[in-house]
């Protein structure tokens, strides 16, 4: 018999946990995406790791071998060009600051333009008239960029710390993986009971079809995208490969790496480059992701492409770029645990009505 004292103190022992987990959340609230990047980066690579150790049995040693590689390919294509892109900045102000420096002339392919080449010609040396003026009011405003060029160098900064303590929660989620995973079954049986084997499966094979489909994806993308600057003879190659792998990711976003140097090529007379890198990039890069991911995501579980656009979408404005995963992932999941209570209802129905006839 629950006596009014026994139920108190059981009121009183809730409370207490749900406020020891409120204040455990938010000692950890800065570091929930980093704890998020950790995670998804040891389901991706889990089962390297798995082979790794049938090689070195001891698991600080493997997964310190896992986790340099990852470490080096992560933070040093960013270190680089974030180092590049201050001296690319700088040396644009410094053009700028310099008051010799003049309009330049029009390109002969302009005049080349049908119909239009003759009034392009125009309006170019009526800019040129104007250089002057045009370029004291770029100078006024690109040299008060500082502020702001300093603001974003320092929000690299922090995005570089994020991922550095990512890495660093990686070692140990290699470490203690398996553990990890145990307690993390086990709290789940509490909540789900019978049903927890069937509900981690449905996880597993969701969460695996949307990383696998979504970064197999931009990676073959951004594979491309090198081979084609490559081809093309754009500088800083493989740092571009990097921005488009996690651009890629990102529906129509891939444009922002290939359509300035499109713009370049063709400033600066090179039509045939200029036409070269826009095929390449809207006739094979951006039509990998039509059949590529679909394949990539239907050998683990059958989901419908529109909720991935959607979760892609929708978690990118819920949770920022981490949301590129979380948002399919939850759909992927909700998806597939509804689609497996509705035949499991309905099996249980056809049971009952051939139970009856």
């Amino acid at each position: 018999m629950n006596t009014p004292g026994l139920r108190y103190e059981k009121f009183a022992s809730i409370g207490a946990l749900f406020l020891l987990l409120f204040a455990c959340y938010q000692v950890l609230r800065p570091f929930v995406f980093d704890l998020l990047w950790a995670a998804i980066l040891c389901f991706v690579t889990w089962p390297l790791y798995n082979r790794l150790r049938q090689w070195q049995p001891r698991p600080n040693r493997a997964a310190l071998i896992m986790v340099l590689p990852i470490a080096i390919l992560l933070l040093a294509p960013f270190a680089m060009a974030a180092l590049s892109f201050t001296d690319d900045i700088n040396g644009i102000l410094q053009w700028l600051s310099n008051p010799d420096n003049s309009w330049p002339a029009a390109p002969q392919w302009l005049g080349s333009l049908p119909l239009l080449g003759d009034s392009a010609i125009d309006s170019w040396n009526k800019l040129a008239n104007d250089s002057g003026r045009i370029l004291a009011l770029i100078r006024q405003y690109a040299l008060s960029t500082g502020s702001w060029l300093l603001k974003q160098s320092l929000n690299l900064a922090a995005e570089l710390m994020h991922m550095g303590l990512s890495i660093l929660v990686l070692f140990f989620f290699y470490r203690d993986g398996e553990r990890i995973s145990r307690h993390l079954v086990i709290a789940l049986q509490q909540l789900a009971g019978e049903q927890t084997q069937r509900i981690v499966k449905i996880i597993h094979s969701s969460l695996r079809a949307v990383v696998y489909g979504i970064l197999g994806t931009a990676l073959a993308q951004a594979l491309a995208s090198v081979l084609g600057f490559v081809i093309a003879g754009v500088p800083y190659a493989f740092i571009l490969g990097v921005a488009a792998f996690f651009l890629m990711i990102i529906p129509a976003a891939g444009t922002l790496v290939w359509l300035p140097f499109a713009v370049w090529f063709l400033i600066n007379g090179q039509v045939g480059w200029a036409i070269f890198i826009a095929a390449w990039f809207l006739l094979l890069v951006g039509t990998l992701d039509n059949w590529l991911r679909p394949i990539l995501i239907s050998r683990e579980v059958e989901l419908p492409f529109v909720l991935i656009v959607f979760g892609i979408f929708g978690g990118l404005i819920a949770f920022g770029f981490i949301g590129v995963f979380l948002g399919p992932t939850l759909l992927a999941t909700s998806y597939a645990l509804v689609l497996d209570w509705l035949i499991r209802k309905e099996q249980e129905t056809n049971e009952h009505s051939n139970n009856y006839d």
